[in-house]
């Protein structure tokens, strides 16, 4: 997933980069270098991200197992 493609994703899903950091577990300076393409965005964060554009899983979802 290039930066372009990620600041899409979460722009796609109503996220802010801090937002997205929050949800997906990371730091929000990690996911502002992943926007700016300073950093690549891990595999693992490109596929939850697809999924939940692809309206297969959601917030809630992760969530959920997060606190499981």
């Amino acid at each position: 997933m290039t930066a372009k493609q990620f600041q899409a994703a979460i722009d796609r899903l109503g996220l802010s980069q801090v937002g997205a950091a929050r949800l997906l577990g990371a730091d929000p300076r990690t996911a502002r270098r992943w926007a700016l393409g300073e950093r690549s965005v891990p595999e693992p964060v490109a596929i939850l991200l697809r999924l939940m554009v692809a309206g297969k899983i959601t917030a809630d979802d992760i969530e959920t197992h997060r606190r499981s």
